[in-house]
């Protein structure tokens, strides 16, 4: 494996534990409201974030399509008309980050050091840069999940595996 993908694997690992965490013992229903009409609910940034994984998976080869591709034209959650159960956004999540968790390992210099077709709002231009944004992202988001855990009085999200 390539050394420069290492930490980088390692975020994806906590961050495939912390989604889970942050959705512990959280029901369909809580997961759905929403804390004020500026913000969005917790279904909603899981998701995003199903999605945004999806796109990792294919940004670093895999073929591995979003379970909610048809959602894609949903710009915000206002246009939402029913949601995915947290259990199905959980099932879709474990199974990319499987794959994900297997494919980062195998990736070659040559493969992280190309310059990416996607250009991301980092310095780094490279596919190792664009792999380290989309990382960041995911963070950003499981964040927001926390966040809205403690919303609701649920207890804070956990780091332990």
């Amino acid at each position: 494996m390539d050394a420069r993908i290492a930490p980088l694997l390692d975020i994806l690992k906590l961050n495939t534990r912390l989604f889970l965490n942050c959705l512990d013992g959280v029901d369909d229903e809580t997961a759905q409201r929403r804390p004020g009409d500026r913000v969005n609910n917790m279904t909603f940034i899981a998701l995003h974030l199903v999605d945004a994984r999806c796109y990792l998976a294919r940004y670093v080869g895999l073929e591995h399509e979003s379970p909610y591709k048809h959602l894609e034209d949903v710009a915000s959650i206002d246009e939402m008309e029913e949601f995915p159960a947290l259990a199905e956004l959980r099932a879709a999540w474990s199974d990319v980050s499987e794959r994900l968790a297997a494919r980062l390992p195998a990736l070659s210099d040559a493969v992280l050091g190309r310059e990416s077709a996607q250009q991301f709002p980092v310095d780094d231009g490279t596919v190792l840069g664009g792999i380290a944004f989309l990382l960041e992202h995911e963070s950003f988001h499981i964040g927001q999940l926390a966040l809205l855990r403690k919303h609701f009085g649920l207890g804070a999200m956990s780091y332990p595996g």
